[in-house]
């Protein structure tokens, strides 16, 4: 039954489609008249079915395909939640641009036939960028005021990689540059200045003052956690599931010997997924049989919504990789935690600083590093910092979708810190004595120059 009425839904389309194509062409040809004895004009129509899917074969819906036709007048439609448009034009030869945001346009040929259904796969590439993130400095130093509290000096390790997932060689101090951070009055937290009396202005040293390339260590197996963030908001940041496409990317690249465990968390009011707060989509074996989590990660296109426990759910998930039976036991662990946003349920500074240091010391505990990576400017730098540095992990950050493919491709072999690092020290100035103390976090951003196209990374400072 279900499979005659999408028949009968497809053939209504393709009827109005042929219509519709009929009357334009007729419109085009001045209405008609002369072309039969009758006075009618015969009006043929050819058909294709337009079928746009990505890399991994999941639909694209909402692609635009444009079709240009020497004998008719170009035309614009939008593919379904199926990755589906029809198209119908004179019968011959067509030539259809695909395009969608975050992914490459494709330019097809095709040709229309008025006595059967011409098929068009189109697949589409994503677009990459260059992206980077934060470490906790391995050296041991930590930052230092000045016995006035007016200026901060601080050391920091950052990860740059390509649109290619492999790190970025070559950089100079002079290609890291560290912004100066004005409090903005319209947001509710602390811009620069945390855990002090006020949020403070300060000025950047500019470039960094010192560099050194810290040598990536051997890549080890690892069991590989991956935590997405399915709340509500996640619908507007990534539209087109750039982060489900990334996280195929990554199952597909892990490591001889890795294996992996998906989960999803969201809850409260509007949440759409089966378990809340997390739900677990299955573990893999290996990169081989990476293709086996594919649809469940392509059924959470249809479940965003609701909140974001944040920290109830990296407990959660933490506890499924020390005692998922699916998982061989006795491998290092890892969490990457993906989200686009802060945890919904902090109702205070100081509450949220508690909770985050219980999943700290709990992951502490069982040796799981954190692995954070924040979409948008929505997120809290500050505990997304913190969750990574505190843990031996490491805080990666995308400002855009088309920067979520290089980092997940790179976790692999980050959770091992199989990557190099630039290791660079930064100085800020806040103009007046008395503003940096103990116990305060700066936020920070340093602005990388990666062949041409610049790179944000943010960062928390936690002055000791």
């Amino acid at each position: 039954m279900r499979q005659a009425q999408i028949k009968k839904s497809v053939l209504r389309r393709l009827c109005a489609l042929a219509l519709a194509a009929a009357a334009s062409l007729l419109a085009a040809c001045g209405g008609g008249g002369g072309g039969s004895g009758d006075g009618s004009t015969a009006v043929q129509v050819g058909v294709a079915q337009v079928v746009v899917r990505d890399a991994y074969g999941a639909p694209v819906a909402g692609a635009h395909v444009k079709v240009a036709n020497a004998n008719g007048p170009a035309t614009e439609l939008t593919t379904d939640a199926n990755g589906v448009a029809f198209v119908a034009a004179a019968p011959g030869p067509v030539e259809l641009l695909v395009s969608v945001p975050t992914f490459r346009p494709a330019v097809l040929q095709a040709t229309l036939s008025q006595v059967a259904v011409t098929d068009v796969p189109v697949t589409l590439q994503r677009i990459s960028a260059p992206a980077g993130g934060s470490m906790a400095s391995r050296s041991g130093a930590t930052p230092v005021q000045s016995a006035d509290g007016r200026k901060l000096d601080f050391e920091v390790e950052l990860v740059v990689v390509g649109t290619d997932a492999q790190p970025v060689d070559g950089l100079t101090a002079a290609d890291f540059q560290l912004l100066a951070c004005q409090p903005d009055a319209a947001t509710p937290m602390a811009d620069c200045l945390r855990n002090g009396l006020a949020d403070h202005a300060y000025m950047a040293g500019g470039v960094a003052t010192g560099l050194q390339v810290v040598a990536a260590q051997p890549v080890v197996a690892h069991t590989v956690g991956l935590l997405i963030d399915q709340s509500g908001s996640i619908a507007g940041n990534d539209r087109l599931n750039g982060r489900l496409f990334a996280a195929k990317a990554l199952l597909s690249s892990i490591s001889a010997g890795d294996q992996a465990l998906i989960g999803a968390f969201a809850d409260g009011t509007g949440a759409q997924l089966p378990q809340q707060p997390l739900t677990v989509l299955g573990s893999v074996a290996d990169a081989a049989a990476a293709s086996q989590m594919f649809a469940p990660l392509d059924a959470l296109a249809g479940q965003s919504g609701g909140q974001t426990p944040l920290h109830t759910a990296i407990d959660a998930m933490r506890l499924q990789l020390v005692a998922n039976p699916s998982l061989r036991p006795g491998l290092p662990r890892g969490l990457a935690v993906f989200t686009d946003g802060a945890d919904s349920y902090c109702t205070s500074g100081a509450g949220c600083a508690q909770q985050r240091q219980q999943v700290i010391d709990a992951a502490r505990a069982d040796g799981v590093r954190l692995f954070t990576i924040g979409l948008s400017g929505s997120i809290d730098v500050e505990a997304l910092s913190q969750l990574a540095n505190a843990s031996g992990g490491a805080m990666l950050y995308a400002d855009t979708v088309e920067q979520l493919l290089p980092l997940y491709g790179s976790l692999g072999k980050l959770m091992s810190l199989g990557l190099p690092t630039y290791r660079l020290r930064f100085s800020v100035d806040a103009g007046e004595a008395g503003v940096f103390a103990s116990g305060q976090t700066v936020l920070a951003r340093v602005r990388v120059q990666v062949r041409g196209q610049a790179v944000d990374i943010p960062l928390a400072v936690n002055i000791p």
